[in-house]
């Protein structure tokens, strides 16, 4: 008779509610971004409002949705790099997704602390503006700014990095959000 080992079954993809959180965000925050740089190139007043409101009721939606995706990591199964990523790349894969984390609450925090005027969640919620001093609306307005094009850059190196594992390098990094 043979004895046979049992081996741990190991994750090679994120649980469901992970992956639907990841791309939900990704798109939504992508949307955000390009309207958000958009907006200074719309001279109509009624569809720059439009987009505008429509953006930060978007912004005020994904900032739950980032709270809850930021908690759940500390709750999900693990799934493990495997060979894709060893050393000193794993670790600054977990660094720079720390950062991406930190970039993404920093713009969405600015975003609404550089209001200089409420407005209305989908056109139902009042949202008042949340500080009332116009020099300190304007500074968190260059932190958001300077936080977008940091958060964009980000996105960038993201993409750049999916793309050199899995289409250059051939490693299933992409299965793994899929």
């Amino acid at each position: 008779m043979q004895h046979q080992t049992r081996v741990p079954n190991v994750r090679t993809r994120y649980d469901l509610f992970s992956r639907i959180l990841h791309w939900s965000i990704a798109v939504v925050m992508i949307y955000v971004m390009i309207i958000g740089y958009s907006l200074h190139f719309i001279p109509n007043e009624q569809v720059y409002t439009f987009f505008s409101e429509t953006n930060m009721s978007l912004a005020t939606a994904l900032t739950p949705l980032m709270m809850i995706r930021f908690l759940w990591r500390y709750f999900r199964p693990a799934v493990p790099y495997g060979e894709m990523l060893k050393g000193h790349d794993k670790g600054l894969v977990h660094l720079l997704h720390e950062i991406f984390y930190l970039l993404i609450f920093v713009v969405l925090i600015s975003g609404f602390l550089m209001l200089e005027k409420g407005f209305q969640i989908f056109g139902v919620i009042d949202f008042p503006r949340p500080i009332s001093n116009v020099e300190v609306n304007r500074f968190f307005f260059s932190v958001h700014r300077g936080s977008c094009m940091a958060l964009a850059g980000m996105i960038i190196l993201h993409v750049a990095a999916v793309i050199k594992h899995h289409c250059i390098e051939k490693k299933a990094i992409l299965h793994r959000m899929l």
